[in-house]
Order: structure tokens, then sequence, then C-alpha cells
């Protein structure tokens, strides 16, 4: 503690200094330590380096700035000491994931790293800040097309007023994606608050792979009514269309690095959760021994008091952390409460001897506080305390690859047969509607092996199908010309998932 009293004059000594030039010499000096010693206590005090804090001081307050004054960029970038525009754009996305524009923009949709840490295994890890950053960076992208989209209305003549409520359905379906990043964002700045928020994980990922879903959905539609209009309507849109597609590609990219990031916090909460279990026991069992001690004066007719609060305190000390439950640890609140009854009896009578006693309520009061933490804890954090063998991890597992196959190629399989359909009579003949067929037939074929296996024999078969199928798409598009935009861009789209 001794140490820490120089490294709070420092933050504050930050915070008077915080607009000017600042480097760790000029820090220690302020503190009369030198470099090394200063740098080693302040990385323990904060959990991070002195530059490091003093950088995200200077981003959080050049972002309340960018949120709450008009002031420019470049001014709030040479307020907080950074020589150009570029260089504090490049550090806040670093930081943010956005750029300091966007978050002005955009400041009450998306979260600030690090805003708040607590003293545990959360300190030292990145991973809530990074999937802050990810979030943040999706959520200003689906913003960004989704006003892009309402600027195309009207943008190029009879084009866009043909297309209209395609931009409409585009928008509202992309600003429906970010308000549901949005509440993701605020899951995993909740488990920055209650650790134990980790439980929620699953439900964190899977919004994030919802939202992903609905981006990739979207922009196969968008894609897809644009694919069914003519040439020069379609480069008009060419531009768009891509945005949205970008804006797919990158929430299945943030979808599988959220999901390796909450697998690397939840890792380090068990870890500090059974850190933390194991030192609340320590705790009681210490001030059970302690109490046992102060009342085994052989002088004393309490020597049956002492052997009741020893004999607990050592069964709690002789079990592993894996045996130690909620239950067993209420029990032995209920066991010491018995205990202080017979003490207060005593008491009673000798009233003088009150201070002997006073070990037992300290001991309750520790098992209590272990009680009380093993109680919180969810029904998955008490199966990892507790030992049990457990894959916290969330893989994509085989079943998990073809399902979500099965349910890609169900969707272009259901397009297809609606673009045979459209097509029909007046533009396929009886060939083609037998050839279009067979590639629906096919499709249906790998589409059900898809949902019903998990074997990569199987996959190699479903391969062969779903490419025999595209071939002969792009083949029928390219026969029906003009009019085989919306089948040649299905082929495209089939063919995605089996690359990947």
């Amino acid at each position: 503690m001794k140490d820490k009293d120089p490294i709070f004059r420092s933050l504050a000594m930050i915070e008077e200094r915080i607009q000017e030039k600042l480097t760790v010499e000029m820090l220690a000096e302020g503190v009369h330590f030198s470099k090394y010693h200063y740098q080693r206590i302040f990385r323990e005090a904060m959990g991070e380096t002195v530059m490091g804090y003093v950088t995200r001081r200077r981003l959080f307050l050049a972002a309340e700035d960018l949120a709450g004054t008009k002031d420019s960029v470049i001014a709030i970038a040479l307020k907080y000491s950074y020589d150009s525009h570029e260089g504090f754009t490049r550090s806040f996305k670093a930081y943010l994931g956005v750029t300091p524009t966007e978050y002005r923009k955009y400041h009450s949709a998306i979260g600030f790293p690090g805003a708040k840490k607590e003293e545990s295994a959360m300190l030292n890890s990145k991973a809530t800040d990074e999937m802050i950053r990810e979030l943040n960076s999706l959520i200003v992208q689906a913003k960004e097309t989704a006003a892009d989209t309402r600027k195309q209305k009207g943008a190029t003549g009879d084009a866009a007023t043909v297309y209209t409520k395609v931009w409409e359905f585009a928008s509202e379906r992309t600003e429906k994606m970010a308000e549901e990043l949005k509440k993701v964002l605020e899951r995993v700045n909740s488990i920055t608050q209650e650790t134990d928020e980790i439980s929620a994980r699953f439900l964190i990922i899977k919004a994030v792979e919802d939202a992903a879903f609905e981006a990739s959905i979207t922009a196969f539609q968008v894609g897809l009514m644009i694919a069914r209009a003519m040439p020069e309507h379609r480069a008009a849109f060419q531009l768009l269309c891509e945005k949205y597609d970008r804006l797919a590609q990158n929430a299945r990219i943030s979808s599988g690095k959220i999901v390796d990031f909450l697998n690397e916090l939840s890792a380090l909460i068990f870890q500090d959760m059974r850190k933390n279990a194991a030192q609340k026991i320590q705790d009681a069992v210490e001030a059970g021994m302690e109490a046992g001690e102060k009342l085994s004066d052989p002088s004393l007719p309490y020597g049956y008091i002492a052997e009741g609060v020893r004999e607990i305190a050592e069964e709690l000390d002789s079990l592993a952390l894996e045996e130690v439950t909620a239950y067993f640890l209420e029990d032995t609140v209920f066991r010491i409460e018995t205990i202080l009854f017979a003490a207060d009896m005593d008491i009673l009578r000798t009233p003088q001897h009150r201070q002997l006693f006073d070990g037992i309520s300290y001991f309750k009061e520790k098992l209590g506080e272990a009680a009380e933490f093993f109680r919180n804890l969810s029904w998955d954090t008490t199966r990892t305390i507790e030992g049990v063998k457990k894959d916290s991890e969330i893989k994509c597992t085989a079943e998990k690859v073809y399902s979500d196959l099965a349910m890609q190629e169900g969707i272009i399989l259901f397009y297809l047969k609606g673009e045979i359909q459209k097509l029909g009579d007046a533009h396929l003949d009886e060939r083609q509607k037998a050839a279009l067929n067979i590639v629906c037939n096919k499709m249906d074929g790998a589409v059900r092996m898809a949902r019903n296996t998990t074997d990569e024999r199987d996959g190699s078969e479903i391969k062969m199908l779903l490419r025999e199928a595209y071939e002969e798409m792009l083949a029928e598009a390219k026969e029906l010309d003009v009019y085989g935009g919306a089948v040649r861009y299905l082929a495209e789209e089939m063919k995605k998932p089996i690359k990947f």
C-alpha cells in the first residue's frame, strides 16, 4: 500500500497535465522514483503501462469532446498532444474501432473500451475491449450502409423509383441489425461490471450470429433483386450491392472473432473465480482455527466449544475446492450458529469472557461470505468451480457446419424455385425447365444430406452435388442471356458456402 500513494499522486499529475507532452521520465521524477521502479509499480497498481494509461485517458477525454462539443477533429487532436489529424485518427480507431468522425456521429450507439475495470483477471485481458471494438466498427458500418441506402432513393432517376421499396426494405433491416448489435454491446459491457455475466456468453454469440445472418440475407436479397434488373440498372446499383456484401462479410468475420474473445474471457474469468473461491475458503478456515485457539485454554470450561469450531474449520480445510458447494457452506453456517447459541449461554454466566467468543462470530461472517459467493455463481460457473469436466469453449462443430450449409443452400433452393416460376413459359422451354428441375433435385438432395450428417465422406458427396448444380445453373443462365441474371446470381451465391 505504501507504494500506491505515489501512484495515486501520479494519476492526479497525469490528469492535471493530460494536454501536455508527457513522458515516463517526467512522471517518475514527479513522484521521486526511478523510471524502472515507477513503471513496475504503476503496472502492478493499474494493470497497464504508464503511457498506455495516458493514451487511454487522452482518447477517453477526446471522445467526450467529440460527443459534447463542436470543436473540429484537428483542434481536439492538438488539444490532447497529437501532432496531426492522421495520427489522432489512427490512434482513435485502433482503440475504439471507429474513426473520430464516426464516433461523433454515432457515439450514442457504440461503446468505449476499458471505461471501467475491476482488479481481477479482467484487468489483464484485452478480450472485452476487442469485442467492443469489433461491435463498434460493425454498428457504424451498418448505420453508414443504411444511410447510404436512403440516399440512393431518387438519386438515379427511374431506376431508383422502381426499386424504392427494395432500398426501404434493405435500410430498415440494416438499421435493425445495428440496434441488435447495440444490445449485444450492452451485454458485453455488463460482463465488465459483473463477471458472472459471462454465463450469458451463449446469448451474446447467438445474437451476433443472428446479426451476421441478417446481414447475409439482406445482402443476398438485395443482390437477387438487382440481378433481375436491366443491365443499366444493375450498373447503377452495383456499388451499393458491394457495400451490403462487405457488411455481410465483416459481420461473419466479427462473429467468429467474438466467439474466440468470449472463450478467452470465460477461461480467464473462471480461473479468477476459482482463485477467489479458494481465497474465501482459506479466509474462513483461518478464522475458524484462530477462534478455536482462543478458546483452547484448559483452565477454561470452553473446550467443547473450541472443539466444535475447530472441527468445522478442519473439515472445510480438508476438502478440495471441487468438493465445496454452496449447500455445504450453508450447512456449516447453521452448525456454527448452534455453537454460537451455546456460547451466548456461557456469556450470560461469565460476561467477562465475552471477547474470547468474538472469533466465532468472525468465523461465521467468513463462512457466510463464502456461502454467498458460491450461492451467486451461475450453474455453468459452479460446474467449472467444482471441476466437472466440461467443454466451456464454443466451437464450430461438424454438426454446426453442415447445419449452416443446409440452411444456406436451402434458402437458395427456395429462391431458385421461385425464379423458375417467375420465368415461366414466357422465357423457359421444356428442356430448360427440365434442366433447372434437375438442378433443384440435386440441391434438395445435398440439403437433406447436410441436415442429417457430420460425416466427412457425406460431405464430399454433398460438395459434388452442389458443384454439379452450380455448373448446370451457370450453363442455363448463359442460355437465358439477359433474363438469366438472377439464376447466375443464385449460382454464385450457392458456391460461397462450398468454398467456405
